[in-house]
Protein backbone atom coordinates (compact mmCIF):
# COMPACT_ATOMS: atom_id res chain seq x y z
CA UNK A 1 0.00 0.00 0.00
CA UNK A 2 1.28 3.36 -1.11
CA UNK A 3 1.95 5.89 1.89
CA UNK A 4 -0.19 8.51 2.17
CA UNK A 5 -0.14 12.35 2.80
CA UNK A 6 -1.02 11.65 6.61
CA UNK A 7 1.53 9.10 7.15
CA UNK A 8 4.33 11.16 5.23
CA UNK A 9 3.84 14.17 7.90
CA UNK A 10 2.57 12.10 10.71
CA UNK A 11 -1.02 13.33 11.67
CA UNK A 12 -0.80 12.91 15.37
CA UNK A 13 2.34 15.77 15.48
CA UNK A 14 0.32 17.74 12.67
CA UNK A 15 -3.02 17.62 15.83
CA UNK A 16 -0.50 19.03 18.31
CA UNK A 17 0.88 21.44 16.29
CA UNK A 18 -2.66 23.08 15.85
CA UNK A 19 -3.41 23.00 19.27
CA UNK A 20 0.00 23.87 20.98
CA UNK A 21 1.34 26.50 18.13
CA UNK A 22 1.10 28.53 14.88
CA UNK A 23 3.62 25.95 13.28
CA UNK A 24 0.72 24.37 11.11
CA UNK A 25 -0.52 27.22 9.99
CA UNK A 26 3.54 27.88 8.85
CA UNK A 27 3.18 24.21 7.11
CA UNK A 28 0.40 25.47 5.46
CA UNK A 29 1.98 28.65 4.04
CA UNK A 30 4.76 26.50 3.17
CA UNK A 31 2.73 24.19 1.23
CA UNK A 32 1.10 26.78 -0.56
CA UNK A 33 4.06 28.68 -1.55
CA UNK A 34 5.54 24.89 -3.04
CA UNK A 35 2.47 24.91 -4.90
CA UNK A 36 2.74 28.16 -6.21
CA UNK A 37 6.77 27.44 -7.57
CA UNK A 38 5.50 24.10 -9.13
CA UNK A 39 2.24 26.08 -11.01
CA UNK A 40 4.30 29.17 -12.10
CA UNK A 41 7.50 26.83 -13.01
CA UNK A 42 9.84 28.42 -10.74
CA UNK A 43 11.06 30.28 -8.09
CA UNK A 44 11.09 33.82 -9.47
CA UNK A 45 7.59 33.39 -10.85
CA UNK A 46 6.39 32.30 -7.46
CA UNK A 47 8.22 35.38 -5.83
CA UNK A 48 6.52 37.67 -8.17
CA UNK A 49 2.78 35.81 -7.66
CA UNK A 50 2.69 35.84 -3.40
CA UNK A 51 4.73 39.28 -3.73
CA UNK A 52 7.39 38.00 -1.63
CA UNK A 53 11.41 37.43 -2.56
CA UNK A 54 12.77 34.89 -4.03
CA UNK A 55 15.12 34.40 -0.73
CA UNK A 56 12.05 33.95 0.97
CA UNK A 57 10.24 31.60 -1.44
CA UNK A 58 13.35 29.55 -0.86
CA UNK A 59 13.43 29.50 2.54
CA UNK A 60 10.05 28.54 2.79
CA UNK A 61 10.87 25.71 0.33
CA UNK A 62 13.88 24.43 2.30
CA UNK A 63 11.78 24.70 6.16
CA UNK A 64 9.19 22.21 4.85
CA UNK A 65 12.06 19.67 3.40
CA UNK A 66 13.59 20.14 6.60
CA UNK A 67 10.55 19.35 8.32
CA UNK A 68 9.69 16.50 6.22
CA UNK A 69 12.88 14.97 6.26
CA UNK A 70 12.47 14.37 2.35
CA UNK A 71 13.99 16.36 -0.62
CA UNK A 72 11.14 17.63 -2.87
CA UNK A 73 12.58 19.58 -5.41
CA UNK A 74 15.47 19.13 -7.96
CA UNK A 75 16.86 22.76 -8.14
CA UNK A 76 19.30 23.46 -11.30
CA UNK A 77 20.05 26.69 -12.75
CA UNK A 78 17.31 26.72 -15.82
CA UNK A 79 14.73 24.95 -13.79
CA UNK A 80 13.25 22.76 -10.90
CA UNK A 81 11.42 19.67 -11.21
CA UNK A 82 9.69 17.39 -8.05
CA UNK A 83 11.49 14.09 -7.19
CA UNK A 84 9.28 11.30 -6.57
CA UNK A 85 8.37 11.88 -3.16
CA UNK A 86 7.93 15.62 -3.35
CA UNK A 87 5.47 14.56 -6.47
CA UNK A 88 3.44 12.54 -4.25
CA UNK A 89 3.33 15.29 -1.37
CA UNK A 90 2.35 17.86 -4.03
CA UNK A 91 -0.53 15.89 -5.51
CA UNK A 92 -1.60 15.13 -2.39
CA UNK A 93 -1.42 18.79 -0.82
CA UNK A 94 -3.20 20.01 -3.67
CA UNK A 95 -6.61 17.66 -3.38
CA UNK A 96 -6.44 19.20 0.08
CA UNK A 97 -6.05 22.51 -0.37
CA UNK A 98 -8.88 21.88 -3.25
CA UNK A 99 -11.16 20.02 -0.65
CA UNK A 100 -10.13 23.26 2.08
CA UNK A 101 -11.62 25.71 -0.63
CA UNK A 102 -14.42 23.88 -1.29
CA UNK A 103 -15.64 23.54 2.63
CA UNK A 104 -14.79 27.55 2.78
CA UNK A 105 -16.79 28.43 -0.26
CA UNK A 106 -19.88 26.00 1.22
CA UNK A 107 -19.78 26.96 4.59
CA UNK A 108 -19.78 30.72 3.36
CA UNK A 109 -22.71 29.85 1.10
CA UNK A 110 -24.10 28.28 4.04
CA UNK A 111 -24.10 31.66 6.38
CA UNK A 112 -25.70 33.37 3.22
CA UNK A 113 -28.68 30.99 3.48
CA UNK A 114 -31.23 30.44 6.15
CA UNK A 115 -30.54 26.70 6.94
CA UNK A 116 -31.32 24.18 9.89
CA UNK A 117 -34.03 24.65 12.28
CA UNK A 118 -35.48 27.92 13.79
CA UNK A 119 -37.01 27.50 17.48
CA UNK A 120 -39.47 29.49 18.07
CA UNK A 121 -41.22 30.52 21.63
CA UNK A 122 -44.92 32.11 21.40
CA UNK A 123 -47.98 31.49 23.32
CA UNK A 124 -51.16 29.81 21.70
CA UNK A 125 -52.86 32.58 20.50
CA UNK A 126 -50.36 34.86 18.79
CA UNK A 127 -48.95 31.99 17.40
CA UNK A 128 -52.58 31.14 15.43
CA UNK A 129 -53.40 34.12 14.60
CA UNK A 130 -49.85 35.85 13.84
CA UNK A 131 -47.33 33.68 13.25
CA UNK A 132 -48.47 30.73 11.49
CA UNK A 133 -50.73 32.48 8.64
CA UNK A 134 -47.02 33.71 7.52
CA UNK A 135 -44.94 30.80 8.01
CA UNK A 136 -45.67 28.97 4.32
CA UNK A 137 -44.67 32.16 2.38
CA UNK A 138 -41.34 32.35 4.39
CA UNK A 139 -40.62 28.48 4.26
CA UNK A 140 -41.29 28.16 0.52
CA UNK A 141 -38.31 31.58 0.44
CA UNK A 142 -36.41 29.14 2.58
CA UNK A 143 -36.74 25.64 1.65
CA UNK A 144 -33.00 24.41 3.49
CA UNK A 145 -35.16 25.97 6.78
CA UNK A 146 -37.12 23.72 9.31
CA UNK A 147 -39.11 25.68 12.20
CA UNK A 148 -40.54 24.41 15.49
CA UNK A 149 -42.55 25.94 17.34
CA UNK A 150 -43.12 25.71 21.57
CA UNK A 151 -46.47 27.01 22.58
CA UNK A 152 -45.49 28.47 26.07
CA UNK A 153 -46.54 32.00 28.18
CA UNK A 154 -43.27 32.22 29.68
CA UNK A 155 -40.34 33.95 28.63
CA UNK A 156 -37.27 31.05 28.20
CA UNK A 157 -33.87 30.94 28.77
CA UNK A 158 -32.78 31.54 25.88
CA UNK A 159 -29.65 29.56 25.96
CA UNK A 160 -30.43 26.26 28.46
CA UNK A 161 -33.69 25.73 25.90
CA UNK A 162 -31.87 26.89 22.87
CA UNK A 163 -34.59 28.98 21.71
CA UNK A 164 -33.78 31.28 19.07
CA UNK A 165 -36.71 33.50 19.19
CA UNK A 166 -39.71 34.37 21.30
CA UNK A 167 -42.66 36.54 21.33
CA UNK A 168 -43.62 38.68 24.21
CA UNK A 169 -46.23 41.16 25.67
CA UNK A 170 -43.60 44.41 26.84
CA UNK A 171 -41.44 42.42 28.87
CA UNK A 172 -37.81 44.41 29.25
CA UNK A 173 -36.24 40.87 29.31
CA UNK A 174 -32.47 39.97 30.50
CA UNK A 175 -29.73 42.51 29.17
CA UNK A 176 -28.70 40.12 26.90
CA UNK A 177 -31.56 39.67 24.81
CA UNK A 178 -32.29 42.79 22.27
CA UNK A 179 -35.95 42.58 21.81
CA UNK A 180 -37.71 44.53 18.21
CA UNK A 181 -41.74 45.75 18.53
CA UNK A 182 -43.49 43.63 16.08
CA UNK A 183 -47.41 44.56 16.78
CA UNK A 184 -49.78 46.03 19.43
CA UNK A 185 -52.29 44.86 21.65
CA UNK A 186 -54.87 46.07 24.33
CA UNK A 187 -56.18 44.61 27.37
CA UNK A 188 -59.80 43.93 26.97
CA UNK A 189 -61.89 42.92 30.46
CA UNK A 190 -65.13 41.07 29.55
CA UNK A 191 -67.33 38.63 30.60
CA UNK A 192 -69.83 36.39 28.97
CA UNK A 193 -73.37 37.40 28.77
CA UNK A 194 -75.40 34.79 31.16
CA UNK A 195 -72.45 36.22 33.80
CA UNK A 196 -73.67 39.75 33.78
CA UNK A 197 -77.24 39.23 33.67
CA UNK A 198 -76.95 36.52 36.83
CA UNK A 199 -74.39 38.64 38.88
CA UNK A 200 -74.53 42.64 37.05
CA UNK A 201 -72.40 44.66 34.63
CA UNK A 202 -69.70 46.74 37.00
CA UNK A 203 -70.60 50.38 36.04
CA UNK A 204 -66.97 51.47 37.24
CA UNK A 205 -63.75 49.97 38.62
CA UNK A 206 -64.23 49.81 42.22
CA UNK A 207 -67.42 47.21 41.47
CA UNK A 208 -64.92 44.81 40.22
CA UNK A 209 -63.86 43.68 43.38
CA UNK A 210 -67.28 42.48 44.08
CA UNK A 211 -67.24 39.80 40.96
CA UNK A 212 -65.73 36.65 40.32
CA UNK A 213 -62.31 36.89 38.66
CA UNK A 214 -60.56 34.54 36.11
CA UNK A 215 -56.40 35.00 35.89
CA UNK A 216 -53.37 33.95 35.10
CA UNK A 217 -50.81 31.82 36.72
CA UNK A 218 -48.45 33.58 36.32
CA UNK A 219 -49.75 36.58 37.92
CA UNK A 220 -50.54 34.33 41.20
CA UNK A 221 -50.20 35.63 44.69
CA UNK A 222 -51.05 39.25 42.87
CA UNK A 223 -54.92 40.35 42.62
CA UNK A 224 -54.25 43.65 41.22
CA UNK A 225 -54.92 45.04 37.61
CA UNK A 226 -53.37 47.80 35.95
CA UNK A 227 -56.23 50.55 34.35
CA UNK A 228 -55.18 53.54 31.84
CA UNK A 229 -54.35 56.00 34.40
CA UNK A 230 -51.96 53.91 36.22
CA UNK A 231 -54.75 52.85 39.18
CA UNK A 232 -54.64 49.73 40.44
CA UNK A 233 -58.05 47.68 41.12
CA UNK A 234 -58.21 44.74 43.30
CA UNK A 235 -60.09 41.61 42.59
CA UNK A 236 -61.23 38.70 43.80
CA UNK A 237 -59.73 35.37 41.57
CA UNK A 238 -61.61 32.20 42.01
CA UNK A 239 -59.85 30.26 39.25
CA UNK A 240 -56.19 30.28 38.05
CA UNK A 241 -55.17 28.76 34.77
CA UNK A 242 -51.75 29.21 32.81
CA UNK A 243 -53.40 29.19 29.17
CA UNK A 244 -54.85 32.14 27.56
CA UNK A 245 -57.38 30.04 25.91
CA UNK A 246 -58.36 28.34 28.62
CA UNK A 247 -59.06 31.68 30.39
CA UNK A 248 -61.32 32.92 27.42
CA UNK A 249 -63.34 29.73 27.49
CA UNK A 250 -63.67 29.68 31.30
CA UNK A 251 -64.80 33.25 30.68
CA UNK A 252 -67.62 32.17 27.91
CA UNK A 253 -68.92 29.68 30.36
CA UNK A 254 -69.88 32.01 32.58
CA UNK A 255 -67.19 31.57 35.86
CA UNK A 256 -66.73 35.59 36.14
CA UNK A 257 -64.73 38.20 34.29
CA UNK A 258 -61.49 37.73 32.63
CA UNK A 259 -58.87 40.43 31.30
CA UNK A 260 -56.87 39.24 27.94
CA UNK A 261 -55.34 40.52 25.36
CA UNK A 262 -57.38 41.54 22.55
CA UNK A 263 -56.05 39.19 19.70
CA UNK A 264 -57.44 36.30 22.14
CA UNK A 265 -60.87 37.80 22.70
CA UNK A 266 -61.67 39.16 19.45
CA UNK A 267 -63.68 36.34 17.61
CA UNK A 268 -65.71 35.36 21.14
CA UNK A 269 -66.36 39.73 21.40
CA UNK A 270 -67.40 39.56 17.52
CA UNK A 271 -70.02 36.35 17.66
CA UNK A 272 -71.58 38.11 21.18
CA UNK A 273 -69.69 34.79 22.90
CA UNK A 274 -68.10 37.98 25.48
CA UNK A 275 -69.21 41.17 26.26
CA UNK A 276 -66.54 44.10 26.62
CA UNK A 277 -66.68 45.63 30.18
CA UNK A 278 -65.37 49.22 30.97
CA UNK A 279 -63.82 49.74 27.73
CA UNK A 280 -62.68 53.06 28.71
CA UNK A 281 -60.12 52.04 30.98
CA UNK A 282 -58.43 50.12 28.37
CA UNK A 283 -57.57 52.22 25.50
CA UNK A 284 -53.92 52.18 25.71
CA UNK A 285 -51.92 49.69 23.46
CA UNK A 286 -49.15 47.72 24.73
CA UNK A 287 -46.49 46.29 22.65
CA UNK A 288 -45.77 42.90 21.42
CA UNK A 289 -41.60 42.01 21.15
CA UNK A 290 -39.69 39.71 19.12
CA UNK A 291 -36.96 38.75 21.64
CA UNK A 292 -33.19 37.60 20.10
CA UNK A 293 -30.05 36.99 21.85
CA UNK A 294 -27.14 39.82 21.51
CA UNK A 295 -24.72 38.70 18.45
CA UNK A 296 -21.99 39.84 16.68
CA UNK A 297 -23.13 37.61 14.05
CA UNK A 298 -26.62 36.67 14.11
CA UNK A 299 -27.57 33.42 12.49
CA UNK A 300 -29.14 34.20 9.24
CA UNK A 301 -31.80 31.74 9.57
CA UNK A 302 -32.65 34.37 12.60
CA UNK A 303 -31.76 37.37 10.53
CA UNK A 304 -33.97 36.32 7.89
CA UNK A 305 -36.96 35.54 10.20
CA UNK A 306 -36.77 39.18 11.52
CA UNK A 307 -36.23 40.88 8.39
CA UNK A 308 -39.32 38.88 6.68
CA UNK A 309 -41.65 39.35 9.84
CA UNK A 310 -40.81 42.97 10.68
CA UNK A 311 -41.51 43.68 6.95
CA UNK A 312 -45.01 41.81 6.55
CA UNK A 313 -46.60 43.35 10.00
Amino acid sequence: MPTNLLTMVNFDNICLQICNNDGFMNKLECIATLITVIEENGFSAAARKLKLSTPAISRQITALENDLGITLLKRTTRQIALTDPGLRYYEECKQIIHALQLTETALKSSQQQASGQLHILSNRYFADKFLIPRLPDFMQQHPLLTIKIQLAERFPDFRKEDVDLAFGISMEGPPDLIRRQVDLTRYVLCASPGYLQKYGTPQNPKELIKHHYITHTMRQPDNMIMLDNHQEILVKPILWLDDSRAMCDAAISGIGLVRLHDYVVQDALACGQLQEILPEYHQQTVPVYLYYEKSRFLLPKIRRFIDYYTAHP
